[in-house]
């Protein structure tokens, strides 16, 4: 790994999620991640107007590894739109890995919060109204875009088994 470091400004459950999936202080992408692929097409020479990459809050650092295209040294800057890239990849990541571990829990009769807040809190995340409102809406739209595939293939399913021609 190099020793430069970008400063990616998250929302806090998702800088908070980032850091505790992927590294101490500073992240480091998996070989060959889709985030590395992002980093490795958007990285570029800094254009003299450029602002220098400094931390802040809200900011994660996140370190560029090293690539065989490009060398780090010099192309060690981030656009705006491949930094909206980048969030987009890793907020897609979260929503997955969420996804992944609460749908099985769709069908039970009660409110989430406790489930929630147990995701929560084993993934690095404060336990706070805010976060807990946020992650419960991305949990909900995901449940309800999954229920209504569910209901179209069920449809669809019915309507073959009625219809005659299906069945020569």
């Amino acid at each position: 790994m190099s020793e430069y470091i970008i400063y990616l400004k998250l929302d806090p459950y998702l800088a908070q999620w980032l850091t505790h999936e992927y590294g101490g202080k500073i992240v480091e992408f998996p070989k060959n991640s889709a985030e590395n692929d992002i980093l490795e097409l958007g990285l570029m020479v800094p254009p003299y107007f450029a602002a220098p990459n400094e931390p802040g809050k809200d900011k994660v650092p996140i370190r560029i590894p090293w690539f065989k295209s490009k060398n780090v040294r010099f192309n060690n800057y981030l656009s705006h739109k491949s930094r909206r890239a980048l969030a987009q990849c890793i907020r897609t990541r979260f929503v997955i890995a969420l996804w992944n571990d609460l749908y099985k829990f769709g069908y039970i009769g009660r409110r989430k919060q406790d489930l929630i807040y147990a995701w929560m809190e084993s993934h690095g995340i404060e336990t706070n109204e805010k976060n807990w409102n946020t992650i419960a809406k991305i949990y909900l739209r995901k449940r309800n875009v999954y229920r209504e595939q569910k209901r179209r293939e069920e449809l669809r399913l019915e309507q073959n088994a009625d219809n005659p021609l299906n069945n020569c």
